[in-house]
Parts: structure tokens; sequence; C-alpha cells
């Protein structure tokens, strides 16, 4: 370590750069040594405070010049902020060289934000100094810590800076701080956030009713971004988001305190803590408070972004609440909301592609928005309109994961997009095309999963499993699929003993038990697959109770009562049967309601009809169920021929009705198609489609 001065560090970087050099000040201010270093180096500081960023300390400072001068003199480092814009800056170039200069050459470390390292290259990120040594030698390529995407990320990034701060080496504080992060982690699994959201709690409500300083109130909402952002960025891929639950709750009542006061970059942080509140609710299956907390943030954004409308943040920002405004509307089956919702979130990601081309992040917001209308379209029944977003997406997507090439962020998002393609190709009645997409999607998604870092790519794996093996059970690859289900069975089983509280992945859960008994035939059910259905069914009679405006266990209820319903039948319990077959057709009814019911459910209604009037002729009453069944053809008249799965519902409907030409002629389609899925051939009764238009998977979204 150096002599003491009053700074750890001068951070140098270009004005287009500021935002990397916030994040690293407070990252670093913020940074704790591990006591296990300290007792072993008892000369180290505690923290690496304070670190000087010209922004900040040269308010009162008469001459720019002379107090750049005096805070660079009184800086024990230099940290340089490396882009092509900083390699372009007179002002970095020369704070590098006078630091230098007065012998500090050996304690000036590097943090690569943009940009290329080698010097040759076009887009070098190094100040021109910074490229000779002390001698004047050229220097190929100057050791730095690198953000850019395939380098140390970010946590590493700032490690590598502080062990260079504090002259330790990189891989001893790596391994420390690895250990703290682990009891850190276990400690909150353990329960100990409740005494960290009781805190939070009353430093809150003791700010307002005090009505202490602006410092103790920037303070305590410091306090909740730290809890909602990086302790979230921790708790997510290791599936712990129900330890925020308190701090959330806390939080909301905070903000609703407050409304529009602040600063403006309080107010910015605020709408990103609020965006993540109705994150964590909406993987909790609570889509009502989520949507609460979305509407907020979105509230924050547009007053920001109607006051400073060329500000780049604030403009992202916007788009990041609209479209989970928009994706509440569409799990609620609100399609027209939906869609004006992803339209607007559209606007803003080209507007920012255009203000920022070279920017990456930017770039995938568009593949985002293209991909969260091809959902909205495919859910309207527009497949051929969604097959085009999907397809921009993946050129999107695909071009940017060549140049960030093994990026897990970008695999699962071009993973994602091939998921929503093979699905749109199933709606087609594409079905070779179809099986294809789901391997690449199944195949993409596996490389982050086999990488056992998060939980999530994980739980996407298992989804893509799901719909990979309901391609093949169209195909008659029935051996195939039942290994399908199985690993992605295990996948959740596995996921849910981390999170139990997640709706999502619980769901998901719920429907690889009923798949697995779905294309047995219920007289070969066993004692444990009836079990197995009661279970899911209360599972999700209890999920659907949680939020009454989320439709999706609703719709997968009444397909599991309709199974439920043929397996009374086949035990010769027609009353029971009917009871809940009835029960089926009632609450898929509600849902189909109006005008914007979706093609998947339009088609789970018919399959509830078809078996209905199978049970209602049981019953003994012919007449009742042939008018059930003629409705059930006729309704299906708005769901797009290409379907195979309507196709082959429109078969059972013809073959029960006694429509001889009418089911040859879709028997023929199907067997040109190569459909051959046996839950559907005419000599069953136990059709039933695990085709899930409604994926569990979000649609495409940055990941912040």
């Amino acid at each position: 370590m150096s002599q003491t001065r009053q700074y750890k560090a001068f951070i140098s970087y270009s004005h287009g750069d500021e935002r990397w050099a916030k994040w690293l000040q407070r990252s670093l201010e913020r940074y704790r040594l591990p006591k296990s270093l300290r007792a072993e180096h008892p000369n180290l500081p505690s923290r690496l405070y304070p670190i000087f960023r010209d922004r900040d300390e040269l308010a009162s400072g008469s001459d720019l010049s002379e107090s750049i001068q005096t805070a660079m003199a009184n800086s024990e480092a230099l940290i340089v902020i490396c882009s092509p814009a900083a390699a372009k800056s007179r002002w970095v170039n020369e704070e590098v060289r006078r630091f230098r200069d007065a012998g500090g050459g050996h304690r000036i470390f590097c943090l690569l934000v943009a940009g290329r390292p080698n010097a040759e290259a076009a887009d070098c990120a190094f100040p021109p100094v910074l490229l000779l040594d002390g001698d004047g030698q050229p220097i190929n390529e100057p050791l730095a810590a690198d953000v850019t995407p395939g380098g140390d990320g970010k946590r590493n990034a700032m490690l590598k800076i502080a062990a260079g701060l504090l002259g330790v080496g990189v891989d001893e504080l790596k391994r420390r701080d690895a250990q703290r992060q682990v009891r850190l982690l276990s400690a909150i699994a353990a329960g100990s956030l409740a005494i960290a959201a009781v805190t939070i709690g009353l430093a809150i409500f003791a700010m307002i009713a005090r009505q202490e300083s602006e410092i103790r109130r920037h303070q305590g909402e410091k306090l909740i971004g730290f809890m909602l952002g990086d302790l979230r960025t921790k708790l997510e891929p290791i599936g712990k988001l129900d330890v925020l639950d308190a701090v959330g709750d806390q939080a909301m009542d905070y903000f609703k305190v407050l409304g529009r006061h602040g600063t403006p970059q309080e107010m910015l942080d605020r709408a990103k803590a609020l965006r993540q509140i109705g994150d964590v609710r909406f993987n909790q299956g609570h889509l009502a408070p989520a949507l609460t907390a979305f509407e907020q943030s979105l509230e924050q954004a547009r007053v920001l972004h109607e006051a400073e409308p060329d500000n780049n943040d604030y403009l992202f920002e916007l788009g990041q609440a609209e479209f989970w405004v928009g994706y509440v509307a569409w799990q609620r089956n609100e399609l027209g909301q939906a869609q004006a919702s992803m339209e607007k979130y559209m606007r803003y990601s080209q507007e920012l592609r255009d203000r920022a081309p070279d920017n990456p992040g930017y770039r995938m917001e568009l593949a985002y928005a293209h991909s969260n209308l091809g959902s909205v379209a495919r859910a309207r029944g527009d497949a051929e309109l969604a097959l085009r977003e999907f397809r921009v997406a993946a050129q999107i997507s695909e071009s940017e994961l060549k140049s960030q090439p093994g990026d897990a962020a970008r695999i699962s998002d071009l993973a994602d997009i091939w998921s929503w393609i093979n699905s749109t190709l199933l709606d087609l009645g594409r079905l070779q095309e179809s099986e294809q997409a789901a391997l690449k999607a199944a195949d993409l998604m596996r490389i982050v999963h086999d990488q056992g870092k998060d939980a999530r790519a994980s739980a996407k794996y298992a989804d893509y499993l799901f719909l990979l093996a309901d391609i093949q059970l169209q195909l008659g690859q029935v051996a195939a699929a039942e290994d399908q289900f199985e690993s992605g069975r295990n996948i959740y089983k596995s996921l849910l003993l981390r999170d139990p509280s997640n709706a999502f992945w619980r769901q998901s859960a719920l429907r690889g038990e009923y798949h697995r008994v779905s294309f047995v035939d219920p007289s070969a059910w066993t004692p444990e697959m009836r079990q197995s259905l009661e279970t899911t069914a209360a599972s999700l009679q209890a999920l659907a109770q949680k939020d009454p405006s989320n439709k999706i266990p609703q719709n997968f209820m009444a397909k599991v009562k309709r199974l439920q319903a043929l397996g009374e039948l086949a035990q010769g319990d027609v009353a029971a049967a009917l009871r809940l077959a009835k029960d089926a057709r009632d609450t898929i009814g509600k849902l189909t309601a109006g005008s914007e019911a979706t093609t998947e459910l339009r088609l789970n209604a018919a399959e509830i009809d078809e078996s209905l009037g199978v049970i209602t002729r049981a019953n003994g009453d012919e007449a009742g169920a042939r008018r059930i069944w003629a409705e059930a053809l006729a309704g299906l008249t708005r769901v797009p021929d290409s379907n195979l799965t309507a196709k082959a519902v429109r078969r059972m409907l013809a073959i029960d009705l006694g429509d001889q030409a009418l089911a040859e002629r879709l028997t023929r389609e199907l067997d040109h198609a190569g459909f051959k899925d046996p839950r559907f051939q005419p000599s069953s009764r136990s059709t039933q489609s695990t085709q899930e238009g409604e994926h569990d998977a979000r649609p495409n979204q940055r990941q912040s």
C-alpha cells in the first residue's frame, strides 16, 4: 500500500462513461474488506473510502484545473475508465500523464467498459498515454479489469480493482469475498432477513415520522436499492426471491408516501425499485400487487421522461415499465391492453436504438420488442404475423450472440425466441419444422442449464423440454416424449426445494405431473396417477385463489378437471364424471367469454366440450351430447385451420357426430402432416393436448 492520502483513488473518465464511473465509485466505497483478510493484514483499511470523482468533488472548486491537480496529488491511485470515448478524451489522457509524471505510474488501474484492449484496434479503449510505458516504449495491450461482454463481469472486475488498490492478490481477495458471500446468503436463507426487514421498516417510518434530513432519506432509499438490486441479483439465480417479501412490502408503503418527491436520480432509482418489486410479486403469481408496482414505476418514469425527453436512461426505464404493464395484461388475457403497451415498448426501443446504434443493450431491447409483439399476435391467432416478428427478433439476437459468444444471457435470449418460433410453427401445422426449432431452443438452453449457476435458466430448460415432448407426441414418438417429460419434472422438483413460493415454477411442475398422465388411457391409470391428478387439481385451485386475475392456473385447472372426468368415466362413475366435466366447462367458459379469447383457450374449450358430450351420452342423453358436439365444432371455426390440434379435435367431433366425410378428410390432412398423436386417435376417448400456447417462460426482456 502507498502512503495514506485523502482519497483512496481518483477516477478519470470521459463524460460518456459517467454511469460506469458512478457505479465503480459506489461499489468500491460500499465494499467492506472480509474480516478474515484484515486479520491477516491488519494494516489494510476496512473500506476503500473516499474515492474521488470530479463531478461529485469539484463543485466548490474555484479553478477546475487546479482542483483536479490537487485531488490527484491527494489520491493514492488513479483508476481510468477505458473506452473509445476515453481514448479520444484529451482530459483523460492529460490526467493519466500528470499522475504518471508525479511518480504514480505503478498505481494506475484500468477498467475496460467498451471497445477493445489491443492498440491496433479501430475501437481501442485506452488513451494514448496508457499505450506507452514509462520509458516511452509501446505497450500492445495494457492490463485491465474488464466488464465488457465475455470479460470478468462487474463483481470480479470491481474485486480486481480493489485488490490493486489494497495491494493484495486478486485470487486471495476473490476467495475471501466468495467465502463471505456464501456465509451471507446462507444466513439470509436461514431467516435473518426478518431482522433486516424490521430494520428497514423502522428506518423508513422513523424517517417519515421525524422528518429527518434529506441525507437520511437518501440513505434509506439506498438501503432499499441494495436489497432490491444487488441482493436480489444474488438471490434470484439461487431461487430465493421469497426472502425479499417483507422488504417489498415496506418499500411500497414508503414510496407511496414519497410520491413524486426527490431529485431526478432518486425518482429514477425509485422507478427501478418499484419495477423490481413488481417482478418479485409477478414471479410469485401475485399479478394484482405486481401491476400496482409496475404502474407506479411507469408513472415515475413518465414524469422523468416528460421533463427530460432526450435522457436515454429515462426513456429506457419508461420502456421497461411499459413492457411489464403489458406483460401483466397478456397474462390476464387482456390482449388489447397488452398490444397497446407492447407497441409503446417497441417505439421506445426503436428510439433508443436510433439514438445509440452502437449500444448492444439497446439493440437487444429491439429484439425483445419484436418478440413480445409476436407473442401478442400469436395469442390473437395471427400466427403468420407472429412468425415474422419472431424471425426478426431471432436475427437480431443471433447477431448479438456472434459478437458475444458464450454469453449466457444472449444464449438464453436466443433460446427463448426459438421456443416461440417452435410454437408458432406448430400453430401453422409445420410439424417437422417445429420439432427442429424446439430442439434448437432446448440445445441452446441446456448450455446455460449445465453451467449450474442460474435457477432461471434451469426452469426455462425444463419448459423447453415440455414443449419438445409435446411435439414428439404429435409425431408419435411416445418413448422420447416420456423421457423429456421426466427430465423436466425432475428439474422442477429440484427448483421448488430452493423456492417453494415461486408460482411459475409450481405451475410448470404441476404441468409435468399432468402430462405424465395425459397420454395414458384412463383405464390403465395406476392409483398413484389418480392421486397425482388430485394433488395437481388442489394445487392449481390454491394458485387460482391466490390471484383470481391470473388466467393461466384457471385454464390449466379446467384441463385437469376434464382429464379427471375421463378417469371417473373409465371407472364407471358417470355421475362424478359429469360433475367434473361440467365444472371444467364452467371454468373455461368464463375464460373464453368475449372477443379476446386466445386460440389455446378456444381449443381447450372444444376439447372439454367433446369430452362432456361423451359423458353426457354415457349418461343416456344422446340428443344433449350431439348438441354439445355441434356447438363445439361451430366454435372451432374461429381457430385457424392450419392448427393441427384443431384438426384433431374437429376429427374427434366429426366422428362423434357421424360425419364420415369430414372425418376422412381431416384424417388425410393429419396423416400428410405426420400427425400421429396418441391422445387424438379416433379409437381413444382420453384425448388431451399438452400444447401450451401460454409459455411459462416470459417473452424476451432485458435482465436488470
